[in-house]
């Protein structure tokens, strides 16, 4: 009987590499993927692996005062604007009385957008600090 998802234990000790079970590639959904966006938790070393349908992506962080009206709106602008798809994100999470959002995002052609997106982001009331990283296919850690 089929089910909705597949497991497997690896021993990641031993090997490292990991295989991506052939239905993955054969998956009708996944027919016009460019590549997967590799996510790496650093507190609880969970990684997740997503389908990307566009040739590009990013991670954004946001350090913020508070999460305020005028941040999701900016944010949504944003994604809307340069048709950024959101593959994942944080949440808020609240740590020494600041807000901190990651998000990543699928996008093509990126690196055109990317003087626009900073901007964009620069703009946003209440920011601390912010990093915006282009993720390349092919570059690991």
């Amino acid at each position: 009987m089929a089910g909705i998802t597949k497991g497997m234990i690896a021993d990641v000790h031993k090997k490292r590499e990991i295989s991506l079970p052939e239905d993955f590639f054969k998956n009708a959904e996944l027919k016009d993927m460019k590549a997967a966006m590799v996510i790496y938790f650093e507190r609880s070393g969970e990684i997740r692996l997503i389908p990307m349908m566009k040739e590009g992506g990013a991670r954004v962080r946001l350090e913020v005062e508070k999460v305020n009206p005028a941040l999701m709106q900016t944010m949504t602008q944003l994604f809307k604007q340069h048709d950024l798809k959101v593959l994942f994100t944080t949440g808020f999470c609240f740590e020494q009385n600041r807000c901190i959002y990651e998000v990543y995002f699928s996008a093509d052609k990126i690196k055109d957008k990317q003087d626009t997106i900073r901007a964009t982001i620069e703009s946003i009331p209440g920011l601390y600090e912010s990093e915006f990283e282009i993720l390349e296919i092919g570059k690991e850690w």
